[in-house]
């Protein structure tokens, strides 16, 4: 093997008589010191393992992440003998990028199988990648779908810090459960009483207080199980979380004998529960997980709000960085300028879960059904792992998917609904209207009649216009005709009229125009169906029939009218040529939130 080496660097014009040698190394001679020993500091020990804790990187974030905080381990290698002290102490795992799974195929005559697994993302083989690999010298597989966020191979380091626990509450001789102050939790009324105190700062409504208390009490109740009970969640739509190995084994990591084990930890089954707020939009979500988020950085504890999009986070960043001064609030997104730092409390998108490992013990994830979050597989493996095994996980949709509706409908997931808005109105009904397809409109180039008199209205009466269409094609040609229509006949000598779309530069810009009421007509795709407030709007959607506009992609373009309490009864109007069955169901849903509203006594009087 020594020669094929020199020969190898002969080839390469590289000196291989001292590059290249083998010694033996004696014990006897290691004990009298006659090979340097390496020196580490204790004190850059603890802060390597302190910014590892709970997160999952890979070995080249490793190290961007100790430059990043300041952390020299002097030239070389140095770096990698405090990884593997914290390794040999159980403080940092260390593992490769991917896991190798062998099977027997018994299709194939019981041939044996291998394929493999992305310990970071959690995707299968559909997802590798074959390359001769630089690093490792052979052909080696790495994952495709978590690329963006860095190459993970097979041959390449994967760093996963250790996270402490924060129990909710211990039990102590007498059975009774203990806070950290060391104050008895009472069952009951009185505990009822001891939760209200996170609720009262945030003036919240009687529905929204309500649900978090219901919140607040499935939180407080975790940890207090026998420690050998497993729970389910339902991190995958549809399905429970797969089982992984916690405790001393994490994913993928096998925990192989040692000459002298050492003390392990107790392996702990516990899974993260889920709770479901499931609140009609413009119920105040936001508002109702304060109490949550309070109850858990009180404690000593960690809190991650995941949300699909990079403008949710920067616009809750403010909000909680206001409602939480006291403590570290980060932001993590594409671009983040605080990529590695941590905080008490994270906002984040999706994506960026990728880079923790059991590392919060509250995880919020807003919309769950929205884009990129419903149906990915890769976000939804993420925010199962990102959560400590006694932790929570809060699940807020306005429109939940409908395998998790038909796991809350049978007992199988926890759950609270929030059936009415802050105003305490009911949701303004869409109105149904017939009228030919738009690619007719635009070839004709005329308005029906139904249509132009019911937008005619709206704008006169003071209304901000939504006009959403199914795809961005539409979005001009709907423009130029509004303008053309609405510009004749009007009381008003100006109307405004302005386009928007994903692919739009200016569509921040737009929306603000918006909603400073310099464009009184904006037409759009779905990119604005969620997490847009502009008082007193009404609500048209072109082609509702189309295969495009799903049961949940209608209530929640319906859901941006009727939100301001100066102007609850906005207009929702459904213009398509047939009525199809996800009008009907967006329908249907509305409706019976108003009946449970009603119900409730949350509706005011007369309503």
């Amino acid at each position: 093997m020594l020669e094929q080496l020199q020969l190898l660097a002969n080839e390469c014009n590289i000196a291989s008589n001292e590059t290249f040698r083998f010694k033996r190394i004696h014990f006897e001679m290691w004990q009298q010191g006659v090979y340097p020993r390496i020196g580490l500091d204790a004190g850059l020990y603890n802060r390597v393992v302190e910014v590892c804790s709970g997160r999952s990187l890979l070995v080249e974030e490793f190290q961007q992440l100790l430059v990043t905080i300041g952390v020299d381990l002097g030239t070389g290698d140095a770096w990698l003998s405090y990884l593997q002290l914290a390794h040999l102490n159980g403080d940092i795992d260390v593992a490769n990028g991917l896991e190798v799974i062998e099977r027997r195929d018994w299709r194939r005559g019981f041939r044996k199988m291998t394929s493999y697994t992305c310990k970071r993302c959690g995707s299968g083989a559909e997802r590798m990648f074959w390359t001769d690999c630089l690093h490792c010298g052979q052909a080696c597989p790495y994952c495709e779908e978590c690329l963006t966020m860095g190459r993970a191979r097979f041959c390449s380091l994967l760093v996963i810090g250790r996270s402490r626990e924060v129990a909710p509450y211990v039990v102590n001789t007498t059975g009774s459960r203990v806070g950290q102050s060391g104050v008895e939790v009472r069952e009951g009324v009185e505990q009822q009483e001891q939760l209200r105190v996170y609720i009262e700062p945030w003036g919240l409504s009687e529905a929204q207080a309500r649900a978090s208390l219901e919140g607040l009490r499935y939180i407080s109740a975790n940890g207090v199980e026998d420690s050998g009970e497993k729970r389910a969640g339902y991190g995958r739509v549809g399905g429970p979380v797969s089982r992984v190995k916690r405790g001393s084994e994490r994913v993928g990591v096998e925990a192989k004998p040692k000459p002298k084990p050492k003390p392990k930890p107790k392996v702990n089954n516990l899974f993260p529960r889920k709770f479901l707020i499931w609140a009609v939009t413009g119920a105040g979500k936001t508002e109702m997980i304060f109490p949550f988020i309070h109850h858990t950085v009180a404690r000593g504890g960690r809190v991650l709000i995941a949300t699909p999009r990079k403008d949710v986070v920067l616009e809750l960043q403010p909000r909680i960085g206001r409602a939480f001064a006291d403590y570290s609030v980060v932001t993590l997104y594409g671009g983040s300028e605080q990529r590695w730092e941590q905080g008490q409390i994270t906002i984040a998108t999706t994506h960026q879960l990728l880079r923790f490992y059991e590392a919060f013990d509250l995880v919020i994830i807003d919309e769950i059904d929205a884009f990129p979050y419903h149906n990915n597989p890769m976000l939804a493996y993420a925010a199962a792992k990102v959560c400590k095994p006694i932790g929570t996980n809060i699940l807020l949709s306005a429109t939940p998917p409908r395998a998790v509706r038909q796991a809350a409908k049978r007992g199988r997931l926890p759950h609270v609904r929030v059936p009415v808005r802050f105003h305490r109105h009911p949701l303004p009904v869409p109105q149904l209207v017939s009228v030919p397809p738009l690619r007719r409109v635009v070839q004709s180039q005329t308005m029906p009649s139904s249509l132009y008199t019911k937008l005619v209205a709206s704008v006169e009466r003071g209304a901000q216009v939504f006009v959403f269409v199914p795809n961005i094609q539409l979005v001009e040609p709907i423009v130029n005709i509004l303008r053309a229509k609405l510009g004749h006949g009007m009381s008003e000598t100006v109307v405004c009229v302005e386009g928007t779309s994903s692919k739009d530069l200016a569509r921040t810009e737009k929306v603000q125009l918006f909603r400073n009421r310099e464009i009184r007509v904006l037409v759009t795709t779905t990119i604005l169906e969620r997490g847009v407030t502009v008082p007193m709007s009404d609500v048209f959607i072109m082609d509702a029939d189309s295969q495009l506009f799903d049961e949940a992609a209608l209530v929640q373009m319906a859901g941006r009218a009727g939100r301001s309490q100066d102007d609850p009864a906005g207009k929702v109007y459904f213009t398509a040529k047939e009525i199809t069955q996800s009008q009907k169901e967006a329908i249907r849903q509305i409706k019976q939130m108003n009946r449970i509203a009603r119900k409730q006594g949350y509706l005011l009087r007369g309503k």
